[in-house]
Protein backbone atom coordinates (compact mmCIF):
# COMPACT_ATOMS: atom_id res chain seq x y z
CA UNK A 1 0.00 0.00 0.00
CA UNK A 2 2.90 2.37 0.69
CA UNK A 3 6.15 1.15 -0.89
CA UNK A 4 8.20 4.18 0.21
CA UNK A 5 8.70 3.36 3.87
CA UNK A 6 11.13 6.17 4.74
CA UNK A 7 11.28 9.46 2.90
CA UNK A 8 13.73 12.01 4.32
CA UNK A 9 14.71 14.84 2.03
CA UNK A 10 16.83 13.26 -0.74
CA UNK A 11 17.01 9.87 0.98
CA UNK A 12 14.36 7.33 0.04
CA UNK A 13 14.28 3.78 1.41
CA UNK A 14 11.86 1.90 -0.78
CA UNK A 15 10.10 -1.41 -0.45
CA UNK A 16 11.02 -4.15 1.99
CA UNK A 17 13.81 -6.03 0.20
CA UNK A 18 16.50 -4.43 2.33
CA UNK A 19 15.52 -3.03 5.70
CA UNK A 20 12.46 -5.24 6.24
CA UNK A 21 14.46 -8.40 5.56
CA UNK A 22 17.24 -7.17 7.84
CA UNK A 23 14.69 -6.34 10.53
CA UNK A 24 13.15 -9.83 10.54
CA UNK A 25 16.61 -11.42 10.56
CA UNK A 26 17.55 -9.36 13.62
CA UNK A 27 14.31 -10.24 15.38
CA UNK A 28 14.87 -13.89 14.56
CA UNK A 29 18.47 -13.80 15.73
CA UNK A 30 17.79 -12.34 19.17
CA UNK A 31 14.57 -14.26 19.71
CA UNK A 32 16.12 -17.59 18.70
CA UNK A 33 19.34 -16.87 20.59
CA UNK A 34 17.34 -16.22 23.77
CA UNK A 35 15.43 -19.49 23.34
CA UNK A 36 18.57 -21.44 22.43
CA UNK A 37 20.46 -20.20 25.48
CA UNK A 38 17.53 -21.16 27.69
CA UNK A 39 17.61 -24.62 26.09
CA UNK A 40 21.28 -25.05 27.06
CA UNK A 41 23.16 -24.12 23.88
CA UNK A 42 26.17 -21.82 24.02
CA UNK A 43 26.06 -18.41 22.39
CA UNK A 44 29.05 -19.24 20.16
CA UNK A 45 27.46 -22.45 18.93
CA UNK A 46 24.17 -20.69 18.18
CA UNK A 47 25.82 -17.88 16.22
CA UNK A 48 27.65 -20.37 13.98
CA UNK A 49 24.52 -22.48 13.50
CA UNK A 50 22.37 -19.42 12.79
CA UNK A 51 24.84 -18.00 10.26
CA UNK A 52 25.00 -21.34 8.43
CA UNK A 53 21.22 -21.57 8.34
CA UNK A 54 20.73 -18.02 7.04
CA UNK A 55 23.37 -18.34 4.32
CA UNK A 56 21.75 -21.56 3.17
CA UNK A 57 18.36 -19.85 3.28
CA UNK A 58 19.54 -16.97 1.11
CA UNK A 59 20.94 -19.38 -1.48
CA UNK A 60 17.77 -21.47 -1.64
CA UNK A 61 15.47 -18.45 -1.69
CA UNK A 62 17.30 -17.29 -4.78
CA UNK A 63 17.31 -20.77 -6.32
CA UNK A 64 13.57 -21.31 -5.72
CA UNK A 65 12.77 -17.94 -7.23
CA UNK A 66 14.34 -18.87 -10.54
CA UNK A 67 13.39 -22.56 -10.60
CA UNK A 68 9.74 -22.17 -9.65
CA UNK A 69 8.71 -18.53 -10.19
CA UNK A 70 10.91 -17.22 -13.01
CA UNK A 71 11.46 -20.59 -14.66
CA UNK A 72 11.53 -19.67 -18.35
CA UNK A 73 13.92 -16.75 -17.95
CA UNK A 74 16.25 -18.83 -15.78
CA UNK A 75 16.54 -21.76 -18.18
CA UNK A 76 17.06 -19.43 -21.12
CA UNK A 77 19.81 -17.61 -19.21
CA UNK A 78 21.07 -19.40 -16.04
CA UNK A 79 23.60 -16.63 -15.41
CA UNK A 80 20.69 -14.53 -14.09
CA UNK A 81 21.24 -16.30 -10.76
CA UNK A 82 24.50 -14.34 -10.33
CA UNK A 83 23.08 -10.95 -11.28
CA UNK A 84 20.86 -8.45 -9.47
CA UNK A 85 17.88 -9.53 -11.57
CA UNK A 86 15.02 -11.50 -10.05
CA UNK A 87 14.22 -11.81 -6.39
CA UNK A 88 14.01 -14.14 -3.41
CA UNK A 89 11.34 -16.75 -2.69
CA UNK A 90 10.16 -16.92 0.93
CA UNK A 91 9.29 -20.61 0.62
CA UNK A 92 12.76 -21.42 -0.70
CA UNK A 93 14.41 -19.35 2.01
CA UNK A 94 12.48 -21.22 4.71
CA UNK A 95 13.39 -24.62 3.24
CA UNK A 96 17.02 -23.58 2.85
CA UNK A 97 17.24 -22.29 6.41
CA UNK A 98 15.97 -25.61 7.77
CA UNK A 99 18.37 -27.58 5.59
CA UNK A 100 21.33 -25.44 6.60
CA UNK A 101 20.52 -25.87 10.29
CA UNK A 102 20.15 -29.63 9.86
CA UNK A 103 23.51 -29.99 8.08
CA UNK A 104 25.27 -27.92 10.74
CA UNK A 105 23.79 -30.01 13.55
CA UNK A 106 24.79 -33.16 11.67
CA UNK A 107 28.35 -31.89 11.45
CA UNK A 108 28.38 -30.96 15.13
CA UNK A 109 26.67 -34.20 16.15
CA UNK A 110 23.78 -32.36 17.77
CA UNK A 111 20.12 -33.35 17.91
CA UNK A 112 18.63 -31.08 15.24
CA UNK A 113 15.02 -31.76 16.26
CA UNK A 114 15.71 -30.92 19.89
CA UNK A 115 17.31 -27.62 18.86
CA UNK A 116 14.29 -26.88 16.65
CA UNK A 117 12.03 -27.04 19.70
CA UNK A 118 13.49 -23.64 20.61
CA UNK A 119 13.44 -22.19 17.09
CA UNK A 120 10.10 -22.64 15.37
CA UNK A 121 8.12 -20.04 17.33
CA UNK A 122 10.39 -17.13 16.25
CA UNK A 123 10.35 -18.38 12.65
CA UNK A 124 6.55 -18.25 12.51
CA UNK A 125 6.62 -14.72 13.89
CA UNK A 126 9.23 -13.55 11.37
CA UNK A 127 7.37 -15.12 8.44
CA UNK A 128 4.19 -13.36 9.53
CA UNK A 129 5.97 -10.00 9.78
CA UNK A 130 7.63 -10.48 6.40
CA UNK A 131 4.23 -10.78 4.72
CA UNK A 132 3.10 -7.53 6.29
CA UNK A 133 6.08 -5.91 4.61
CA UNK A 134 4.97 -7.48 1.31
CA UNK A 135 1.59 -5.83 1.79
CA UNK A 136 3.18 -2.42 2.35
CA UNK A 137 5.26 -2.89 -0.78
CA UNK A 138 2.43 -4.19 -2.99
CA UNK A 139 4.29 -7.44 -3.61
CA UNK A 140 2.87 -11.01 -3.72
CA UNK A 141 -0.65 -9.66 -4.24
CA UNK A 142 -3.76 -11.68 -5.05
CA UNK A 143 -6.15 -12.17 -7.93
CA UNK A 144 -8.77 -9.51 -8.76
CA UNK A 145 -11.86 -9.59 -6.56
CA UNK A 146 -15.02 -7.62 -5.90
CA UNK A 147 -15.24 -8.89 -2.33
CA UNK A 148 -15.10 -6.60 0.71
CA UNK A 149 -11.46 -7.65 1.14
CA UNK A 150 -10.32 -6.21 -2.19
CA UNK A 151 -7.55 -3.58 -2.06
CA UNK A 152 -5.86 -1.37 -4.65
CA UNK A 153 -2.18 -0.76 -4.01
CA UNK A 154 -0.20 2.39 -4.60
CA UNK A 155 0.72 3.12 -8.20
CA UNK A 156 4.23 3.84 -6.89
CA UNK A 157 4.72 0.11 -6.34
CA UNK A 158 6.86 -1.41 -9.09
CA UNK A 159 5.73 -4.98 -8.36
CA UNK A 160 2.06 -4.05 -8.27
CA UNK A 161 2.02 -2.00 -11.48
CA UNK A 162 4.13 -4.33 -13.64
CA UNK A 163 1.40 -6.88 -14.38
CA UNK A 164 -1.27 -4.30 -15.21
CA UNK A 165 1.09 -2.31 -17.41
CA UNK A 166 1.77 -5.51 -19.36
CA UNK A 167 -1.96 -5.74 -20.15
CA UNK A 168 -2.22 -2.10 -21.15
CA UNK A 169 -1.42 -2.58 -24.84
CA UNK A 170 -4.42 -4.91 -25.19
CA UNK A 171 -6.96 -2.11 -24.68
CA UNK A 172 -5.08 1.21 -24.73
CA UNK A 173 -5.89 2.17 -28.36
CA UNK A 174 -9.15 0.30 -28.71
CA UNK A 175 -12.31 2.10 -29.81
CA UNK A 176 -14.06 0.47 -26.86
CA UNK A 177 -11.43 -0.26 -24.17
CA UNK A 178 -14.09 -0.84 -21.50
CA UNK A 179 -15.45 -3.83 -23.40
CA UNK A 180 -11.98 -5.40 -23.53
CA UNK A 181 -11.36 -4.67 -19.84
CA UNK A 182 -14.68 -6.35 -19.04
CA UNK A 183 -13.54 -9.43 -20.93
CA UNK A 184 -10.17 -9.49 -19.17
CA UNK A 185 -11.79 -9.55 -15.73
CA UNK A 186 -14.85 -11.56 -16.65
CA UNK A 187 -15.99 -13.69 -13.72
CA UNK A 188 -13.88 -11.66 -11.29
CA UNK A 189 -14.87 -8.02 -11.54
CA UNK A 190 -17.40 -5.71 -13.14
CA UNK A 191 -16.51 -2.23 -14.35
CA UNK A 192 -18.27 -0.74 -11.36
CA UNK A 193 -15.79 -2.55 -9.08
CA UNK A 194 -12.70 -0.94 -10.65
CA UNK A 195 -11.79 2.54 -9.39
CA UNK A 196 -10.39 5.26 -11.59
CA UNK A 197 -6.57 5.28 -11.77
CA UNK A 198 -4.67 8.33 -10.58
CA UNK A 199 -4.41 9.68 -14.13
CA UNK A 200 -8.22 10.02 -14.28
CA UNK A 201 -8.85 11.58 -10.89
CA UNK A 202 -9.87 14.81 -12.63
CA UNK A 203 -13.02 13.02 -13.86
CA UNK A 204 -14.36 12.92 -10.32
CA UNK A 205 -15.44 16.51 -10.99
CA UNK A 206 -17.82 15.02 -13.56
CA UNK A 207 -19.18 12.57 -10.99
CA UNK A 208 -17.12 9.59 -12.18
CA UNK A 209 -15.51 7.38 -9.56
CA UNK A 210 -15.24 3.99 -11.25
CA UNK A 211 -14.81 2.66 -14.80
CA UNK A 212 -18.51 1.90 -15.26
CA UNK A 213 -19.20 5.63 -15.29
CA UNK A 214 -17.04 6.01 -18.40
CA UNK A 215 -19.34 3.90 -20.58
CA UNK A 216 -21.07 7.10 -21.71
CA UNK A 217 -17.95 7.95 -23.70
CA UNK A 218 -17.80 4.62 -25.57
CA UNK A 219 -17.90 3.44 -28.22
CA UNK A 220 -16.74 6.70 -29.80
CA UNK A 221 -18.04 8.05 -33.08
CA UNK A 222 -15.82 8.20 -36.13
CA UNK A 223 -15.49 11.97 -35.97
CA UNK A 224 -12.15 13.53 -35.23
CA UNK A 225 -13.77 15.94 -32.79
CA UNK A 226 -14.87 13.08 -30.57
CA UNK A 227 -11.35 11.62 -30.46
CA UNK A 228 -10.08 15.07 -29.61
CA UNK A 229 -12.51 15.20 -26.69
CA UNK A 230 -11.28 11.81 -25.45
CA UNK A 231 -7.71 13.04 -25.63
CA UNK A 232 -8.63 16.15 -23.63
CA UNK A 233 -10.23 13.94 -20.97
CA UNK A 234 -7.10 11.71 -20.99
CA UNK A 235 -9.19 8.79 -22.20
CA UNK A 236 -7.21 8.23 -25.40
CA UNK A 237 -5.02 6.31 -25.32
CA UNK A 238 -6.84 4.70 -22.42
CA UNK A 239 -4.69 4.69 -19.25
CA UNK A 240 -3.52 1.69 -17.25
CA UNK A 241 -6.21 0.45 -14.88
CA UNK A 242 -5.54 -1.17 -11.51
CA UNK A 243 -8.20 -3.57 -10.19
CA UNK A 244 -8.87 -4.41 -6.53
CA UNK A 245 -7.25 -7.70 -5.55
CA UNK A 246 -7.16 -10.11 -2.64
CA UNK A 247 -4.66 -8.95 0.04
CA UNK A 248 -3.03 -12.38 0.12
CA UNK A 249 -0.12 -10.96 2.10
CA UNK A 250 -2.44 -10.18 5.00
CA UNK A 251 -4.18 -13.55 4.70
CA UNK A 252 -0.84 -15.31 5.11
CA UNK A 253 0.39 -12.92 7.81
CA UNK A 254 -2.80 -13.43 9.80
CA UNK A 255 -2.86 -17.22 9.58
CA UNK A 256 0.84 -17.46 10.45
CA UNK A 257 0.26 -15.05 13.32
CA UNK A 258 -2.40 -17.40 14.66
CA UNK A 259 0.06 -20.27 14.25
CA UNK A 260 2.61 -18.31 16.27
CA UNK A 261 0.27 -18.09 19.25
CA UNK A 262 -0.77 -21.74 18.87
CA UNK A 263 2.83 -22.92 18.95
CA UNK A 264 3.65 -20.47 21.75
CA UNK A 265 0.97 -22.20 23.79
CA UNK A 266 1.72 -25.79 22.82
CA UNK A 267 5.44 -26.07 22.06
CA UNK A 268 6.40 -27.47 25.48
CA UNK A 269 3.71 -30.12 25.51
CA UNK A 270 5.00 -33.69 25.60
CA UNK A 271 3.34 -34.63 22.31
CA UNK A 272 5.39 -31.90 20.54
CA UNK A 273 8.75 -32.76 22.09
CA UNK A 274 11.22 -33.00 19.19
CA UNK A 275 8.24 -32.53 16.86
CA UNK A 276 7.92 -28.74 16.73
CA UNK A 277 9.88 -28.83 13.48
CA UNK A 278 7.32 -31.06 11.78
CA UNK A 279 4.35 -29.21 13.27
CA UNK A 280 5.75 -26.00 11.84
CA UNK A 281 6.16 -27.42 8.34
CA UNK A 282 2.68 -28.92 8.27
CA UNK A 283 1.11 -25.66 9.42
CA UNK A 284 3.22 -23.37 7.25
CA UNK A 285 2.82 -25.47 4.09
CA UNK A 286 -0.94 -25.83 4.56
CA UNK A 287 -1.15 -22.05 4.98
CA UNK A 288 0.89 -21.38 1.87
CA UNK A 289 -1.11 -23.93 -0.15
CA UNK A 290 -4.35 -22.18 0.83
CA UNK A 291 -3.06 -18.67 0.15
CA UNK A 292 -1.76 -19.75 -3.27
CA UNK A 293 -5.38 -20.23 -4.33
CA UNK A 294 -5.74 -16.44 -4.23
CA UNK A 295 -2.29 -15.37 -5.46
CA UNK A 296 -2.10 -13.26 -8.60
CA UNK A 297 1.43 -14.37 -9.55
CA UNK A 298 0.69 -18.08 -9.93
CA UNK A 299 3.28 -20.14 -11.82
CA UNK A 300 1.50 -23.37 -12.79
CA UNK A 301 3.23 -26.74 -12.93
CA UNK A 302 0.22 -28.66 -14.28
CA UNK A 303 -3.51 -28.05 -14.34
CA UNK A 304 -4.37 -25.39 -11.81
CA UNK A 305 -1.63 -26.49 -9.39
CA UNK A 306 1.23 -24.05 -8.81
CA UNK A 307 4.84 -24.94 -8.14
CA UNK A 308 4.46 -23.59 -4.62
CA UNK A 309 1.39 -25.77 -3.97
CA UNK A 310 3.16 -28.86 -5.30
CA UNK A 311 6.15 -28.21 -3.06
CA UNK A 312 3.83 -27.60 -0.10
CA UNK A 313 2.06 -30.92 -0.67
CA UNK A 314 5.41 -32.74 -0.60
CA UNK A 315 6.41 -30.92 2.58
CA UNK A 316 3.07 -31.71 4.25
CA UNK A 317 3.57 -35.42 3.54
CA UNK A 318 7.13 -35.15 4.86
CA UNK A 319 5.90 -33.33 7.97
CA UNK A 320 3.14 -35.83 8.75
CA UNK A 321 5.47 -38.81 8.35
CA UNK A 322 8.17 -37.14 10.42
CA UNK A 323 5.70 -36.18 13.13
CA UNK A 324 4.48 -39.73 13.67
CA UNK A 325 7.76 -41.62 13.35
CA UNK A 326 9.90 -39.30 15.48
CA UNK A 327 10.80 -40.55 18.95
CA UNK A 328 10.12 -37.79 21.44
CA UNK A 329 12.27 -39.43 24.15
CA UNK A 330 15.65 -39.19 22.46
CA UNK A 331 18.23 -37.24 24.45
CA UNK A 332 21.57 -35.67 23.50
Amino acid sequence: MYPINFDLWIFHVRGYEGHWALGTLLIGFFYQRYNSLRAGYSSEWFVAAYATSILSGIFFSRLFHFLFWDTNNFFSNPSLFFTSAGGFAVLGGTVGTGLGGYLYCLKEKRDFLRWCDSLMIPILLCLSLSRISCFLNGDAYGIPTNSIFGVVFSEDSVDWTAKWKALHSVYSHSENPLAIISQIFQGQLNLIDIPLPNSLQHLKELGCYELACLTKFYPPTASGDYIKKLIELKLFPFPVIYPPVHPTQLYEAGILGIGYFILLKLHKKDFLRRKNFFFFWIYYSATRYFVELFRGDRNLIFGDLTYAQFICLLIIVFGIIGFFITDEKKLE
